[in-house]
């Protein structure tokens, strides 16, 4: 099996950025990625940066955190660099090689049951 995913353009980089931080939420704030709540006192990732001029804060859930890892060990050249296309190119890989993995189709099921439960909790 051969999936790489890697397009990235490393010529467009950010001014600067900070690394991936753990924060607890003081506030109710919203995924960048799957679009669903971070709930007061629940744990996300923060990333900050500076982009074309622009600052910007990205946060993600716990969930998507833990999408992000899956696709990262499943296939170790998963990219996805650009905030807010997580979801959508995890669902392109395991379209790509679903029927090269038995169960591959499966775990990404719970994992969208996850995200769907996460929204239904608004």
């Amino acid at each position: 099996m051969s999936y790489c995913d890697c397009d990235y353009d490393y010529y467009d980089q950010p001014e600067f950025f900070n690394v991936w931080t753990v924060k607890r939420a003081r506030k109710e704030r919203r995924c960048d990625e799957c679009g669903g709540p971070i709930f007061i006192g629940e744990s996300y990732e923060k990333q900050s940066g500076k982009f074309d001029g622009v600052m910007f804060d990205h946060h993600e859930c716990i969930v998507c955190q833990e999408i992000r890892q899956w696709a990262a060990i499943s296939m170790p050249c998963f990219c996805a660099y650009e905030h807010g296309t997580l979801i959508a190119r995890v669902k392109e890989m395991v379209d790509d090689v679903e029927r090269e993995v038995d169960g591959f189709r499966d775990e990404w099921d719970a994992r969208r049951y996850q995200l769907k439960l996460r929204h239904m909790t608004r």
